[in-house]
């Protein structure tokens, strides 16, 4: 990368300021929720992804070489680019998603979700943060290296797809990779913030578990809960009410959130990020919904966070074994013992910290915007994993932060979106050189 190139880059992406929020703008107001989001009514929202996408191809398709839409699923296109290289460089991937969740009860946001307004210096809106910024940071980065005049020496990829919010990687990240839209190294835009610092560097990401644990109970009379709970009551014998069983196993699992904050530490990962986290509770009678009945089942669904380089089964075996044993001085679950599912798997992923594509976007970070990037793990899961399985190595790196995302009035700083920008071309120029 030549000074020459940088400062052209960069005064093109002072330039372009309003214009990429107008973009950013643009593309909150596409209403891309993901069809298969639980509690979404699918024909509301199927199509939207591929609308997203159309305006991506629309407004920056005139940048690529080569270009496409691409799809696995009907009506949830992808869009992918490439500006070509001299053959004589490194080739870089910028990834992104399209998709957004629900912007759930309208009433707890202060604007229409999807009507983009600025405030303050901020965009606000559904997806904002998660990942629509991210999204016009890659294209407006690509957009400032054309509009400059400069040729790289390798190829500069990029992917807008569909389906990550529930890891739908088949639909979305992994389908445009099937289709050739490779690379030597990945940056995804995912918003990197930290509490510490804007725009850190995440070279590694925790895996993540969907489990659901539930117990059984005996039906019985309200009017006999003494016989559940005194010391010389019947017990089973006048029935087992379930959420109390679930209670039990509630305990479990934050003693073993507890024990893994001192047992699960790894480097770039804050203390405590490996944990056990209950998201739902279900608990009643099988055919009756009212407390006049002891609950005969009680399920609690949970997340667990885990360093990316243990393997699920174990960890898995190591949750129940926990579970079962911490709940088997109660008589009842000593003979009924909790069952388990795992509904959903989402690996982690990790790259050295001291990779050329880590150590290339923190220059490119610090020569953008006068201070050094914060390398640190990413908090959440990121199609970062599935761009590692094809041995692409990958670091995540865009603007927004979690904080922000998946809740009402979610924003994005602007000016963290033009940082992004910069910093994403002037990596571009290093790692992809300028021919």
């Amino acid at each position: 990368m030549t000074e020459d190139a940088a400062s052209r880059v960069l005064a093109e992406i002072e330039q372009s300021r309003e214009g990429i929020i107008q973009d950013v703008k643009r593309l909150v107001e596409v209403p891309s929720v993901n069809p298969n989001y639980p509690g979404v009514r699918s024909e509301e929202y199927l199509g939207q992804e591929s609308e997203a996408n159309l305006l991506l191809r629309d407004r920056f398709g005139y940048l690529f070489d080569r270009s496409q839409l691409v799809k696995s699923q009907e009506r949830r296109e992808n869009f992918a680019g490439v500006v070509n290289g001299s053959g004589k460089g490194r080739s870089l991937l910028l990834n992104g998603h399209i998709d957004v969740v629900p912007a759930g009860n309208p009433d707890t946001w202060e604007t229409d979700p999807f009507i983009a307004s600025e405030v303050s210096g901020r965009i606000h809106g559904r997806g904002a943060s998660d990942m629509k910024s991210g999204v016009i940071a890659a294209f407006s980065a690509i957009e400032a290296i054309r509009r400059s005049g400069i040729e790289l020496a390798g190829d500069l990829v990029v992917h807008s797809v569909a389906g990550e919010e529930l890891g739908e990687h088949e639909v979305g990240t992994g389908c445009v990779l099937q289709n050739g839209y490779t690379a030597d190294a990945a940056i995804v835009v995912e918003p990197s913030a930290s509490f510490d610092s804007p725009l850190s560097i995440n070279p590694t990401a925790a895996s993540l578990l969907w489990g659901r644990v539930r117990v059984e109970g005996l039906a019985g009379h309200p009017g006999l809960r003494r016989e559940l709970v005194r010391a010389g009551g019947a017990g089973a014998h006048a029935g087992v009410n379930a959420i109390d069983k679930g209670y039990l196993v509630l305990q479990a699992l934050y003693r073993m959130e507890e024990q893994w904050g001192l047992s699960k530490q790894r480097p770039l990962f804050k203390p405590g990020q490996f944990v056990v986290m209950p998201g739902t509770i279900h608990g009643r009678g099988k055919d009756i919904d009212i407390p006049f009945v002891f609950a005969e089942y009680c399920e609690i669904d949970f997340i667990v966070w885990y360093p990316p380089e243990e393997n699920s089964d174990v960890v898995k075996r190591e949750i129940e074994q926990f579970v079962n044993q911490s709940v088997s001085l109660d008589p009842w679950l000593a003979d009924n013992l909790p069952t388990y599912e795992w509904p959903v798997e989402f690996p982690g992923f990790s790259t050295p910290s001291d990779h050329e594509i880590v150590r290339a976007l923190g220059k490119s970070h610090e020569r953008a915007n006068g201070i050094s990037a914060i390398v640190e793990a990413f908090p959440a899961a990121c199609d970062a994993t599935w761009i590692a399985k094809t041995d692409i190595p990958v670091v995540n790196y865009g603007p927004g932060h979690l904080a922000n995302a998946h809740k009402p009035n979610e924003y994005c700083d602007i000016d963290e979106i033009i940082a992004a920008t910069r910093s994403l071309a002037l990596t571009a120029l290093d790692w992809c050189g300028v021919k």
